[in-house]
């Protein structure tokens, strides 16, 4: 774990940009709060329930960092991934404790503040469920996030400028992961196609346990599901990955 202690003390180091990023944080839901509360402001119960769904939403979103995929992608660019060979630590393993130490960072600063700042509007009417299936299923969601855009970092040999790829991730996932807009708010046709993508997993499930609109009776179906995401990703990654090592080493890095 020296990578990740490395880099996580470093991330103490700019202390505007944590100040920075914690402004944008509460701006950014305060915001969110104010437009659902307009569009449902007849609605004092559809109110309450979309301020805590935006709220929880974003510190979720915490546990989450896409930046694996420039991580990554800057060294499959250059080549310089296939010196990471020399080291006793895959590619993968390593960026990860990178972006590891970030979340944990953004968790201690951008994170408290922000669940301090929104503490009253989460206490109201507090029934909170299956807080045990909760943090599993964020565990399982951070790691399907990771190898989704580690994936996305390992095809820069085929695309070399990755950016149109992950922002077409960035929104699908924007889309159909429940982070702005409840999957049950969803027209039927898009609610049917987010029940059949893996991202409904990163936002809308958790989110549906801790406010109690899932049946927990069928929960170890949808864990079976998100670990069978996870073991596809996980096999796209490797794949990938050897066919970037492959061209690399052919190409004299």
């Amino acid at each position: 774990m020296k990578f990740f202690w490395i880099t996580f003390k470093n991330t103490f180091a700019y202390r505007m940009a944590s100040v920075l990023s914690v402004i944008s944080s509460v701006l950014y839901i305060a915001i969110n709060i104010m437009i659902w509360r307009y569009l449902f402001r007849e609605q004092p119960e559809m109110i309450g329930y979309m301020t805590k769904y935006t709220i929880i939403a974003n510190i979720i979103g915490m546990f989450y960092s896409n930046n694996i995929a420039n991580r990554i992608g800057a060294k499959v660019a250059k080549g310089d991934f296939v010196m990471d060979l020399l080291k006793p630590v895959s590619i993968l393993y390593m960026s990860w404790q990178m972006e590891l130490a970030q979340i944990c960072n953004r968790l201690l600063t951008e994170g408290i503040f922000t669940f301090l700042v929104f503490l009253p509007y989460l206490m109201k009417d507090n029934r909170y469920f299956n807080i045990g299936y909760v943090i599993l299923a964020v565990v399982l969601g951070h790691i399907l996030f990771m190898l989704i855009y580690s994936l996305v970092g390992f095809l820069t040999y085929v695309f070399i400028k990755v950016w149109p790829l992950e922002r077409l991730v960035n929104d699908t996932i924007r889309l159909f992961a429940g982070i702005f807009i409840p999957l049950s708010l969803l027209p039927g046709f898009l609610k049917n196609v987010a029940y059949y993508l893996p991202f409904r997993f990163l936002y809308s499930f958790p989110l549906e346990l801790l406010l109690g609109n899932s049946d927990i009776s069928h929960i170890h179906i949808e864990y079976f599901r998100i670990s069978i995401w996870i073991a596809v990703f996980a096999g796209a990654n490797w794949i990938v990955y050897h066919l970037a090592l492959r061209r690399s080493v052919i190409q004299g890095g």
